[in-house]
């Protein structure tokens, strides 16, 4: 990480990177990429920022009539203006892509009831032997990234004012702030579609970006 401790006066514009064409065959995408390191659950970039993700439910307009197709882009319209007026400064970044389903949380649980069966009732091989075609199944499923689903969510960010720890401690603490200020105005919003959301670990924020770059993860 490249912020100390010191307490020195440095300038925004010390945060001088800036994104260029990609040079295929001349630099690779970890020198292009905006992304310096990790902070805590949060993003930290190049360009001086401190970066977050929210990942909501969704809204399936699909299942909704006229009227309240045309009520919900009124609260969302409302949403905007309250939130995201640009007299506040504020950025937000919504994105709805196509992402691969995530098997792993399966995976994981039918790897631990295997253990269980194995432990608990040893003589059951027959118990085993199915809970272990599952795993397969899913391990099969997960590297395969054929199963998609829609994928929601708004990105915040927060400058850093200087490149010092203090400077650092600040952007998270409001980032932290601002996410929870927006989760909560977005489910107030829109509460009668039960839409939920959750603020991302730093792990799943990078999954999200690296998608960008990799939908098959090859």
């Amino acid at each position: 990480m490249f912020f100390t401790k010191k307490k020195s006066d440095v300038n925004y514009d010390d945060f001088d990177f800036q994104p260029k064409e990609l040079q295929k065959g001349q630099k690779t995408l970890q020198e292009m990429s905006i992304i310096q390191g990790q902070y805590q659950e949060y993003i930290v970039t190049k360009t001086g920022y401190l970066v977050t993700i929210l990942s909501g439910t969704g809204v399936n307009l699909d299942l909704l009539n006229e009227y309240e197709q045309t009520d919900i882009f009124e609260e969302y319209n409302a949403f905007l203006m309250a939130n995201v007026a640009e007299a506040r400064g504020e950025v937000f970044q919504f994105l709805d892509m196509t992402i691969p389903v995530d098997f792993k949380p399966y995976i994981l649980s039918w790897k631990k009831r295997y253990i269980e069966v194995k432990e608990e009732e040893p003589e059951n091989e027959l118990v085993r032997q199915l809970v272990a075609s599952y795993i397969d199944h899913y391990e099969q499923e997960d590297a395969k990234h054929e199963m998609t689903t829609q994928g929601h969510f708004v990105v915040l960010k927060e400058k850093i004012k200087d490149k010092n720890y203090k400077s650092l401690q600040l952007a998270e603490k409001n980032l932290d702030e601002k996410a929870k200020n927006a989760k909560k105005s977005l489910e107030t919003q829109f509460q009668h579609y039960d839409l939920l959301l959750r603020k991302m670990n730093a792990a799943e924020c990078k999954r999200v970006l690296y998608l960008f770059m990799n939908f098959n993860q090859s």
